[in-house]
């Protein structure tokens, strides 16, 4: 079972000491994320999964919440400590 949390609980995490992917696409993400957080589009996926520390816990969003999901599988296997975001981009910005 994947490990997830909520956009709420998310947003009142010390983002100091986790990793955050954005799996946005570049142009959604520019300007548009959190402060030092990775972008990993789906389109790049394997060419950067490798470029993620493993130092901290890793929290995953996409725009909705499906392909983080399936990232934080991929991850894990990878010996991640890695949690998906319920309802991604759309739920995060209306923590705001």
């Amino acid at each position: 079972m994947v490990k997830e949390i909520s956009a709420q609980d998310f947003v009142k995490l010390d983002k100091s000491k986790i990793t955050i992917v954005d799996m946005r696409e570049e142009k959604e993400y520019i300007g548009n994320s959190f402060e030092k957080s990775i972008n990993l589009p789906i389109s790049k996926f394997w060419v950067g999964i490798d470029n993620i520390p493993k130092d901290k816990p890793v929290y995953v969003f996409c725009e909705s919440g499906y392909f983080s999901e399936e990232m934080v599988i991929l991850l894990e296997e990878r010996g991640y400590d890695a949690t998906n975001i319920l309802g991604g981009w759309e739920k995060i910005k209306s923590c705001f």
